[in-house]
């Protein structure tokens, strides 16, 4: 496939107006965008639409981790944690090495909290050997003053011990718009803000879905063979478009993630600290920042307003003041915060916490046709796919080879013979440049390099203290569908988790940028910046 072509959304609009599908995917969450890919793969005529930008809802405020969930092995969840576990390794090794990184991880274990050592060792060595990992990456049990060596500011008091293990982590928004890029690549017809607002049946069944394009506001219909709702946190609201009477058949919970500088948060590992509940916290050092999280609390209002709370903050801080008395962290210390929903399956148990609820995923299918993706986890969105395609083919009687995903990368994974314009592009920028380039774009680097060889202002630095160039802005915007200032400064580079502090001084940079090349008038200008800002403020929880 040519990895080159651009993700272009006029053409993929047209597309949708004028074409019958197969297959249309509505939401460009990590699940519809993997859906779409593997459909697309098969051979199948797909379109995908999402009614804001890609990773716009909780596939960009995960807590960025590829991996098991050790957390689920108490729970019985040994399947789940066996098949995550296998698709980390796929997708570290394989499918998105440049996105997808090992990091170790520190586990200290305090008498009368969390789990107790044989839960942990028993844990740990199923973890290891579900995954398969190598000698130098298995679990090592510490004693309490290796755990005080490695992290002195950890609390001694009621220290019995702890171990290192093995997982990953990776750019979530990266990931799933690389999935709805390859299903582009792959022939699907792909656009964001693009609203799905009805179906309409032919005996019976979906025949068409009303979509609004929710940037010129005109509506039109795409026409196709079978419809999947995988909306993630919406995923009720589709529902209800085809049976206004559809009972809902989610559970939303709410995860929280604070962002604090290492200058207020000094760690030098990356921990998974445990509460009274034996819930765990991730401490995650990136740079200059700390991600601490994640919340688990069940979530009943506007799912597009979901934000950080006192309670969050309270729990999280109290969290890091348990494991970490010496900091003396205050709210003062918040750079930034994100929050998302996880759409679990509803299942009867509503008394249960929400971190016992099952993070198995389920298809469910209506009267009329339409398949609704429900729970799941960021980790396992390729299997999810599979088994979903592989069900679609056999009902809509599509000839088939079979699923490819597993042994097909990403499309920056995706090695060719490099050009001697590109080698000579990527040549002439800073070693750093090349290698952050790598780690967001992998080896189609060379796209925003070409850009920034031609026009050597675009390899400047947008703002100090952010690794980001003024090419990414342009080859983002011709070749990635951003259309805000939020889709890149959130979405496309993360700055509201990587350089929370130095997002806000970049911001007019990139505004300007963005407003030569999608001809903003000034008023379009200065609103989009001061949404962003007003959205770095709210994220700081300032009082």
């Amino acid at each position: 496939m040519d990895t080159e072509q651009p993700f272009d959304r006029e053409r993929s609009l047209a597309r949708l107006e004028r074409e019958e599908f197969d297959l249309g995917v509505i939401g460009g969450g990590i699940n519809g965008a993997a859906i779409a890919r593997d459909a697309a793969m098969r051979g199948l005529r797909v379109a995908l639409v999402e009614r804001g930008d890609f990773a716009g809802g909780t596939s960009s405020q995960s807590s960025k981790l590829i991996h098991g969930g050790f957390r689920y092995l108490p729970q019985g969840q040994l399947r789940l944690v066996y098949s995550a576990l296998r698709e980390r390794e796929l997708l570290r090794r394989r499918t998105a090495p440049h996105l997808v990184h090992p990091v170790r991880f520190l586990f200290p274990l305090y008498k009368g909290r969390g789990y107790g050592r044989f839960t942990l060792a028993a844990g740990l060595w199923l973890y290891d050997r579900f995954a398969r990992v190598p000698r130098a990456e298995r679990r090592e049990t510490l004693s309490a003053a290796r755990v005080r060596e490695m992290e002195p500011a950890l609390a001694r008091h009621g220290l019995r011990g702890g171990a290192t293990y093995y997982d990953a982590w990776g750019d979530d928004a990266r990931l799933t718009l690389e999935n709805a890029l390859d299903a582009s690549l792959h022939g699907a017809a792909v656009a964001n803000r693009t609203a799905a607002e009805g179906f309409s049946k032919s005996s019976g069944r979906l025949r068409a879905a009303a979509l609004r394009d929710c940037v010129a506001g005109r509506t039109f219909e795409l026409r196709a063979r079978a419809f999947v709702n995988a909306a993630g946190p919406w995923v009720d609201e589709v529902r209800r478009l085809d049976d206004p009477a559809v009972p809902p058949c989610v559970r939303l919970t709410k995860g929280v993630h604070l962002v604090l500088p290492r200058t207020a948060l000094p760690v030098s590992d990356w921990m998974a600290l445990s509460d009274a509940a034996a819930r765990i916290v991730f401490v995650m050092p990136h740079e200059r920042y700390v991600v601490v999280g994640t919340t688990d609390t069940d979530y009943h209002a506007d799912a597009g307003a979901v934000a950080a709370d006192e309670a969050d903050l309270e729990y999280l801080l109290g969290v890091l003041g348990e494991s970490l008395p010496g900091m003396k962290l205050t709210r003062e210390d918040i750079a930034s915060s994100f929050a998302g929903l996880r759409a679990l399956v509803l299942d009867g148990q509503s008394w249960r916490v929400p971190s016992a609820v099952s993070r198995e995923q389920v298809i469910l299918e209506s009267a009329s046709g339409l398949l609704t993706v429900a729970g799941g986890k960021l980790t396992t969105h390729r299997e999810i796919a599979e088994k979903l395609v592989t069900r679609l083919t056999r009902e809509l009687d599509h000839p088939t080879t079979g699923c490819a995903t597993a042994v097909t990368p990403l499309p920056g994974a995706r090695f060719g013979e490099a050009s001697r314009a590109d080698s000579e592009a990527l040549d002439t920028l800073p070693r750093t440049t090349r290698e952050t380039l790598a780690t967001r774009y992998g080896t189609r680097a060379a796209l925003p390099a070409r850009l920034a060889a031609a026009d050597r202002a675009l390899a400047a630095p947008i703002a100090t203290g952010c690794p980001v160039v003024g090419a990414e802005v342009i080859h983002t915007v011709r070749n990635e569908m951003v259309l805000t200032l939020a889709d890149f400064m959130v979405r496309r580079i993360g700055a509201v988790w990587r350089w929370p502090m130095e997002a806000e001084a970049a911001a007019p940079a990139v505004a300007r940028l963005m407003a030569a090349e999608l001809k903003w008038d000034q008023q379009r200008c200065r609103r989009e910046l001061a949404e962003f800002k007003e959205d770095l403020r709210q994220r700081r929880l300032s009082r």
